[in-house]
């Protein structure tokens, strides 16, 4: 497998990335090849797509502010976090403990870092979306059978250090089920699984980076993997089923997502709607208390921010 990092220019909001995708590779003298991977830094798909939030417009709620006395991280930054996340676990200082989209990482993906001036990049709104629209968009305008992996970064329990972790991919399957297989003694595989998302996203974000570097695109050449047009399937599984996340008490904060069926990639309508029904409650043997507030709200549609989190006694 070969990886080419593709130097680009600051990518501001709103800038296209399949433009400074061609400036990069252009500046490498590199074309694209029929079966190649882009993978992308997921701040740099977030800018182009404009969601940059500005603190200054920010309303830190009674819990945001409580979060952040505990953690010592300002409370326009907690709210942004509680806004982005599914469930919240606690944190260390500096740091939460959050479910975003299925994965356990540090603020919601949220992050400060190479932010433009009093503000911070969440993730995509939906990655998944992102990744199949950029591969589309890529794959017509070289006229290559392509893949995208859309990169973040993550720390894993225990270890010291950044990794890569894929959020998205889009064009080849996440994962590579081993069950069934044997190894090199004749016993068969009962539990691997590999993640060659995750795999590629990790060789990628070495030469990404995680300051200045301006690499924003890694071209990946002759990766283990098979392009095709099938969508790809699920890179997590759920939190009881986690050998890490299992083991956790219950979130202080949890905002499960009531999704309706038959969840399309069509561009959302207004009268697609979800329910967030919000449920606060503190841990302990008591669990969670019933719901308090249920919130209904259209993607797609501008309706006016704001918290989806009552107020919350932080134990």
């Amino acid at each position: 497998m070969q990886l080419y990092p593709l130097k680009s220019k600051l990518v501001l909001p709103g800038d296209s990335i399949t433009v400074r995708l061609t400036e990069a590779l252009a500046s490498a003298k590199l074309g694209v090849k029929n079966g190649d991977i882009i993978a992308i830094a997921s701040k740099v798909v977030s800018l182009s797509e404009g969601n940059v939030v500005s603190l200054a417009k920010v309303k830190p709620s009674i819990s945001a502010r409580r979060l952040a006395s505990r953690f010592g991280v300002p409370p326009e930054f907690v709210q942004v976090v509680l806004d982005e996340s599914d469930a919240v676990y606690g944190g260390v200082p500096g740091v939460l403990l959050t479910l975003k989209n299925g994965d356990a990482v540090a603020n919601s993906g949220v992050d400060r870092k190479n932010a433009p001036v009093e503000s911070v990049i969440p993730w995509p709104v939906n990655p998944q979306r992102s990744a199949e629209k950029i591969r589309r968009i890529i794959s017509r305008k070289f006229r290559k059978k392509v893949g995208v992996v859309i990169v973040d970064s993550r720390v894993t329990p225990l270890r010291l250090g950044t990794i890569g972790l894929a959020i998205a991919c889009s064009g080849f399957q996440p994962v590579r089920d081993a069950r069934g297989m044997t190894d090199l003694y004749g016993r068969k595989v009962l539990m691997t699984l590999q993640s060659l998302a995750d795999g590629i996203a990790g060789a990628a974000h070495m030469l990404m980076g995680e300051t200045r570097e301006t690499i924003p695109f890694v071209l990946v050449r002759s990766a283990p993997v098979k392009l095709a047009s099938k969508r790809a399937g699920s890179m997590t599984l759920p939190v009881k089923d986690c050998l890490y996340m299992s083991q956790m008490p219950s979130p202080v904060l949890e905002k499960p997502l009531l999704r309706r069926e038959g969840q399309s990639l069509r561009p959302p309508q207004p009268e697609n709607i979800r329910r967030l029904a919000v449920i606060m409650g503190e841990t302990g043997d008591s669990g969670h208390s019933p719901c308090l507030d249920r919130i209904v709200f259209c993607r797609g549609v501008n309706l006016p921010k704001r918290s989806y989190y009552s107020d919350l006694k932080i134990v």
